[in-house]
């Protein structure tokens, strides 16, 4: 079995190379300086080399606030080149699993996000992800898409690691306790990306536990005091998201819901909070 892995480089792209050079699978791992994903004729040359049984497309622009200004590029990364590798693959025997993001819905009803759900993008990062399903879809309907949120894990940016060092650094801080969604261990997201090679159709996968930034943000902070991990901060501040000022707004609730996920691999996800001794324990890069 041979597997492409795209947008190597990226956290959740690392984590699922890693994971796959435990198993019986020739993994070719590719980030942009190898394969640029927004030229047609680069990915065709290198999938006619490769000849892939599977593709996992973990490429992704993700800077949300930078997305508002460098909109040509990140359309062309999210939402025009997975419908290239749709087109790629719709004649042959390769499955394409693509991962797509809770950013596609915004909602204040406080109701877990099913897939079949209207999505209602309300920045344009959102917007791109929300055009990459749809192209790649259109081009093979036999693709997987696998959306996720709040995605964490080492050697990475994400909310998470970028807290644990704030509370080493600083003596107070000020969290959104308005935005909600469902936190995202990369170890548990790229098997279920395995779990899910041979289904088509849109998937929702998170770790289980829907929390608050300002949530997460205490129970970082209880776990590093609880470890013995040295903590800084004295005080964490509840505060509404209006009280940053960014580029792109964020969704104030984004939870997914899991159920199909569950019904077809017959798992459950882990909580997340179940996750940090791992990931604490992580070696740093």
């Amino acid at each position: 079995m041979k597997v492409w892995v795209l947008g190597s480089a990226g956290l959740v792209g690392r984590c699922l190379v890693e994971f796959l050079r435990t198993m019986d699978v020739q993994v070719i791992a590719s980030d942009k300086k190898i394969v640029d994903i927004t030229c047609f004729s680069e990915l065709e040359k290198m999938f006619n080399e490769i000849k892939p049984d599977y593709i996992f497309n973990c490429a992704a622009y993700t800077a949300v606030d930078d997305a508002e200004s460098s909109r040509e590029l990140a359309l062309a990364v999210n939402g025009i080149a997975p419908g290239y590798l749709g087109k790629l693959t719709l004649s042959t025997h390769c499955r394409v699993i693509h991962l797509s993001t809770d950013y596609v819905f915004s909602s204040e009803n406080h109701i877990p996000f099913k897939e079949e759900d209207p999505t209602s993008p309300i920045n344009y990062y959102g917007f791109t992800k929300l055009v990459g399903e749809k192209n790649l879809l259109k081009e093979n309907p036999n693709s997987c898409i696998v959306r996720t949120s709040w995605v964490f894990g080492p050697g990475g940016k994400n909310f998470i690691c970028s807290i644990a060092n704030l509370l080493s650094s600083k003596e107070e801080l000020q969290i959104a306790g308005d935005q909600i969604g469902r936190p995202t261990y990369c170890k548990d997201l790229v098997e279920a990306l395995w779990d899910l090679k041979d289904f088509s159709g849109i998937f929702h996968f998170a770790s289980s536990g829907s929390a608050s930034r300002y949530d997460i943000a205490v129970k970082i902070f209880e776990y590093m005091k609880q470890n013995h991990i040295p903590v800084l901060c004295k005080q964490i501040h509840n505060v509404s998201s209006k009280s940053f000022i960014t580029k792109a707004p964020r969704p104030l609730y984004s939870v997914l819901d899991t159920t199909k996920y569950e019904n077809y691999v017959h798992k459950v996800s882990r909580n997340w909070t179940e996750t940090l001794k791992e990931l604490f324990n992580e070696p740093k890069d």
